[in-house]
């Protein structure tokens, strides 16, 4: 026969206050370690090739000749370099 166990006192706690919480706060260590390691090497991966890819991009868009209509609309409003100053 096994013995008898005294009840605990009352108010005393019977469960760890972090109880269940361990697996949890595991898993979130993990993704924030996941997170900073993705950021790392997104900051350290050569971002040229897009760059250089939008730069061609305006270039091209640059290089067209003048549409008519707008270089009229232009000369007549009395912009420079395709702005208009207002002031």
């Amino acid at each position: 026969m096994a013995p008898v166990s005294t009840p605990p006192p009352p108010g005393s706690m019977t469960v760890p206050p972090l109880f269940g919480w361990g697996e949890i706060l595991t898993v979130l260590v993990l993704l924030l370690v996941l997170v900073a390691v993705f950021l790392v090497v997104a900051a350290a991966a050569p971002a040229g090739s897009r760059r250089s890819e939008w730069q061609a991009g305006l270039a091209a868009r640059s290089s067209r000749p003048p549409d008519p209509a707008t270089s009229e609309r232009e000369e007549s409003s009395g912009a420079e370099d395709g702005r208009i100053h207002r002031g």
